[in-house]
């Protein structure tokens, strides 16, 4: 262990410091440059806290560091966190980013994040209006990113009046533990709100103009950043290809009070995103039969898009029966449960006209070589139809 450890380690034998704010600390320490090593400190980190991610639960705040930074300094932020600032203001003045949900929904070896990094636009020019009076929280985009099929973004949900709520995500209940949107006690939000004599109040966020972006589906994640402030990130696959997109974003709010969706309390928020990657995109055929045993369906073409953040799959096929029950679904052979080639979206079935149908998914970043073995299957039945191998042209 280092004299750096031993001082840092000292500190938490003389200082009460929250797991959050270390927790934080040891992140940052991990992203710089290698000054005396941080193997003892990280190795504590694991040992004592460990990393329990729950359903929704996608990662910690992301630092920029330069090649210069000492760890001297990294140690400043953490005392200053704690014994000038206070655990609250800390707490408060972090947040997610699009690389830190990414990273912590279990991608970090296949998401390329440097060569992304510089795709994200931060705190984008926005236009915000409150569309039902008494909105109780304040919506800010922090974080904003597209390439040619994709489209993420970072919103933050802040209570307007301070120490009164706990947020939560719009679909969970009371009974849902809170480490699933990234808090670490082991009870129930409903528990958690009561012994801080707290009001559940549920948020969440989603893009309103999806039909003129050309979004099919989307995901959505959440992270609690404190009591009151919670992180929300938008992943969209889009097949509308302009560089510049005016993209509308919703935030709303609601409590077990309001009965209806008109009590329901709505932002808008306008924002511009300019696609800045570079795309470049390879076409595949059959490299033998494309007929789908048990359907009129016929493969006749996909398509590979690269870019810096992800890979997109489109699979063409022909079926004129319109018969939405034997219609097949596609993933990479061997991928059943999508982990093998870490599937992020899978688009559905999207009718082009004239009988085609596209298919598309969106993987993390994966090169696929000169062939590709695809799956079709059923998505009710689970019944897989059969093995298809497409050769690049």
């Amino acid at each position: 262990m280092s004299r750096f450890d031993d001082m840092v380690n000292g500190l938490r034998d003389e200082m009460d410091i929250p797991e959050n704010v270390w927790r934080g600390y040891v992140q940052t320490l991990a992203e710089l440059p290698e000054k005396g090593g941080n193997g003892g400190i990280m190795k504590n980190y694991d040992k004592n806290y460990g990393k329990s991610y729950g359903k929704n639960q996608k990662g910690g705040r992301r630092r920029k560091s330069s090649a210069g930074m000492a760890y001297l300094r990294a140690a400043a932020l953490i005392l200053i966190s704690v014994m000038v600032l206070g655990t609250g203001v800390y707490a408060a003045e972090k947040y997610f980013g699009i690389l830190d949900f990414l990273r912590e929904s279990g991608n970090e070896e296949t998401v390329p994040f440097v060569e992304a990094e510089d795709l994200i636009v931060s705190a984008p020019e926005q236009e915000k209006e409150e569309i039902t009076e008494g909105m109780l929280a304040d919506y800010t985009v922090k974080e904003a990113m597209c390439d040619s099929d994709s489209i993420y973004v970072v919103l933050e949900a802040r209570a307007k009046e301070g120490g009164r709520y706990f947020f939560i995500p719009e679909d969970a209940i009371a009974e849902d533990p809170i480490s699933d949107w990234g808090m670490e006690e082991g009870i129930s939000a409903g528990e958690y709100a009561a012994s801080k004599n707290l009001e559940i109040v549920h948020v969440n966020a989603g893009i309103q103009n999806m039909e003129d972006l050309g979004i099919a589906v989307s995901a959505i994640y959440f992270q609690s950043v404190s009591d009151d402030v919670m992180d929300i990130m938008i992943e969209c696959g889009k097949n509308v290809k302009e560089k510049t997109l005016d993209v509308v974003c919703t935030g709303i709010v609601w409590d077990e009070s309001m009965e209806s969706m008109d009590d329901v309390l709505r932002t808008e928020i306008r924002f511009t995103l300019t696609d800045i990657s570079d795309a470049v995109s390879e076409a595949y055929v059959p490299a033998g039969s494309a007929e789908i045993p048990g359907t009129s369906a016929v493969i006749e073409r996909a398509e590979v898009t690269q870019t810096k953040l992800g890979t997109y799959l489109e699979i063409v096929y022909k079926d004129e029966s319109e018969d939405w029950q034997q219609m097949p679904c596609f993933r990479l052979a061997g991928a059943a449960a999508g982990e093998e080639h870490q599937v992020r979206i899978a688009s559905g079935t999207e009718m082009l006209g004239n009988g085609e149908n596209l298919w598309k998914l969106s993987l993390t970043k994966t090169e696929l070589g000169d062939t590709i073995e695809l799956e079709a299957y059923n998505a009710e039945t689970k019944e897989v139809y059969g093995t298809f191998e497409l050769m690049r042209q």
